[in-house]
């Protein structure tokens, strides 16, 4: 038997051996910021045909989009959503929410499953823990609300598969901008009516102020249904960014844009909360660096009644 040389070769290891996963990670990435980056540069090239308003009042409502859009929706915005980091924000935006709790401009749900549900088994809810206590969720009861009927099902279906069997949470196909169109909280987690005197601790609405015909109404009209100094608005949106050369994008873009995706991305949306009247609690254009200032995370609260000294 032939004893191999010391003097051999050893065989060299692959050196992409335990890089392959972080080399398609990567690759899959730069792909996706080249075709983003491809689309805003082709954008930026463009001239408008006319003058592009950035005021809602001056813009086309073009809402009912999102009824042709809704099947494919998730597909179509979930990458992009993750690589931007849009999706770890609404995680920790909907963490927040608790108590009686309504989102507005729903769409398909984007949302639901990051909710702290107060569903007895769910999430460990009901169970106690090594000292006796019992988990409980935030979330209290759920009222949904959406303009699109094709929108709002496939969150319900969603809803549905997620949690089989669970009653109680509302869903209303409605104009949140509208006086009247919002049903106040329920009593109890199993009542479909709402009660006309109470008021919602949370309101979560994402990507909603581009697409609603009035964004100034609908904050308004969302401050008459939240809980004086304790309730909030928390809102993850996108609009006018930093800078001037980017925002000149988003006008040229803004009409194509919202014929196509039912949102007008070119609003200034520091002047529609202004226009509120709302008290900021926090307003941020988080990741600057990574989406220009284009997103924002605001929290809102209702102003402080005033009371006639005659009252006092």
């Amino acid at each position: 038997m032939e004893v191999p040389s010391s003097s051999s070769p050893i065989p060299k290891s692959n050196p992409l051996r335990y890089r392959t996963i972080p080399i398609i990670v990567c690759s899959v990435s730069l792909f996706a910021f080249a075709a983003y980056g491809s689309y805003f540069l082709t954008a930026a090239t463009r001239l408008a045909d006319h003058p592009v308003p950035i005021i809602a009042s001056a813009q086309e409502d073009v809402s009912s989009r999102y009824d042709k859009i809704a099947p494919s929706f998730d597909n179509s915005v979930d990458l992009t959503e993750r690589l931007m980091g849009i999706t770890s924000l609404r995680k920790k935006l909907a963490s927040l929410a608790h108590g009686d709790v309504l989102e507005v401009s729903i769409g398909t749900g984007r949302n639901l499953s990051y909710y702290d549900w107060n569903f007895k088994g769910h999430g460990g809810v009901g169970r106690p823990d090594g000292k006796g206590n019992v988990k409980k969720g935030k979330v209290r009861s759920f009222t949904a609300v959406d303009k699109s009927p094709e929108m709002l099902e496939i969150a319900h279906e969603k809803f549905s598969k997620m949690f089989p069997g669970i009653l109680g949470v509302r869903w209303v196909i409605a104009d949140a901008a509208e006086k009247g169109a919002i049903p106040g909280p329920p009593r109890n987690a199993n009542e479909r009516s709402g009660s006309l005197e109470g008021k919602y601790d949370t309101v979560v609405q994402t990507m909603g102020l581009c697409s609603v015909g009035d964004p100034v109404a609908l904050l308004k009209n969302l401050g008459d249904f939240i809980k004086e100094e304790e309730g909030r608005i928390l809102l993850l949106e996108h609009g006018r960014g930093r800078w001037a050369w980017l925002n000149s994008v988003l006008d040229n873009s803004a009409e194509s844009h919202a014929k196509e995706f039912g949102c007008w991305w070119n609003r200034d949306l520091g002047s529609i909360v202004e226009e509120s009247g709302l008290v900021v609690v926090k307003i941020q254009q988080p990741k600057w660096w990574r989406h220009g200032g284009t997103t924002w995370w605001i929290e809102l609260k209702k102003p402080k009644t005033e009371v006639a000294k005659s009252e006092k």
